[in-house]
């Protein structure tokens, strides 16, 4: 149900889209594909995803515990809308950065996440993961909008990883998985199949936003899975994004400004959108999703196992020119 309502209303997103910048003059989007598109449709599925948690969590069903339901969903929903206003109005990095950082404090403060430190406290260890998970927070919130460049992948992501820490927790854990995470997926897939090549819509930072802090959130509190399974699901997004970040930080490149120096970008260049995203879900099928069950298996090492599982797609990145406008295999031979 959740899956045709989001998609019945992407159907007629454009026309609300088309009102806005009607009112509110010219939108640069952010994105390259077409700049008559609409963007800032992730508004939809992160709307669809909260009102039905809370639908169902008043209606008797399990969704989040009572104490935890506005401390999980306030935050999701402030960043949706404020990535909704930024696909309209583009605020500068500095303010935005200040919202997120405020809203990543707000909801480390009062959930307590232990997850980074698990195991492993000492005398500050509170402060220690406190402050550490404020900036994984930020982190992810930022990585997957940088990752959310071409047609369908941040929701194709989104949805491999959800599926894959639903299939892990069912078959390896033996536990039904939370409805936290699955009442997402059908939002995502209405959306989706009007995001696909050629999209008619893109998620914005609304979609975007909201998708990186909601796997903040699913990692620091450890949601059916360890840590470090998470990690590794995301393990191409978190490759690509922190590989090219460094790369333009060390050739001195302003990181707030636009670029198309990502791998997914330059394999979306040369071999076009599809075979793209085909490279990069056959990585997640037959390496990733094999490590994160290897780990979900072997806790004791998920942290070697992620080592093991990011190392090679860090030297792959790097090697096929993370951060470079025009990286060796694109040249002119």
């Amino acid at each position: 149900m959740s899956t045709l309502i989001c998609f019945l209303l992407c159907l007629i997103f454009p026309r609300f889209w088309s009102a806005l910048v009607f009112a509110n003059g010219p939108v640069e989007p952010a994105y390259n594909y077409q700049d008559s598109l609409p963007s800032g449709a992730g508004l939809i599925f992160s709307s669809v995803y909260i009102t039905g948690g809370l639908i169902a969590q008043s209606a008797g069903y399990h969704f989040l515990e009572s104490a935890d339901l506005f401390f999980y969903l306030a935050p999701l929903f402030l960043m949706s809308v404020a990535g909704f206003l930024d696909d309209i109005f583009e605020f500068r990095w500095f303010p935005r950065l200040v919202f997120y950082s405020l809203i990543s404090l707000f909801f480390v403060f009062l959930t307590q996440p232990s997850g980074l430190l698990s195991g492993h406290e000492t005398q500050n260890s509170e402060i220690i993961s406190l402050s550490l998970s404020v900036l994984v927070l930020l982190w992810m919130t930022n990585l997957y909008n940088f990752m959310d460049g071409i047609d369908g992948l941040a929701a194709s992501q989104a949805i491999f990883v959800l599926v894959s820490v639903s299939f892990i927790s069912l078959f390896f854990g033996e536990s039904t998985p939370s409805p936290f995470l699955f009442f997402l997926i059908g939002p995502l897939i209405g959306f989706l199949s009007l995001n696909l090549p050629k999209a008619k819509i893109f998620m914005g930072d609304s979609g975007s936003i909201f998708l990186g802090f909601f796997f903040g959130i699913t990692l620091l509190h450890e949601i059916d899975v360890p840590i470090w399974c998470w990690l590794i699901l995301l393990g191409w997004f978190i490759a690509d994004g922190t590989c090219t970040a460094i790369v333009r930080f060390l050739r001195g490149e302003n990181l707030a400004k636009k670029h198309q120096s990502h791998v997914y970008q330059h394999l979306s260049r040369k071999f076009g959108v599809w075979k793209a995203l085909m490279v990069v879900h056959s990585c997640n099928l037959f390496w990733l999703f094999p490590m994160a069950s290897f780990c979900f298996l072997n806790p004791q090492i998920g942290g070697q196992i992620f080592i093991a599982a990011i190392l090679p797609l860090f030297v792959l990145h790097l090697y096929s020119g993370c951060g470079q406008a025009k990286p060796y295999f694109l040249r002119d031979k």
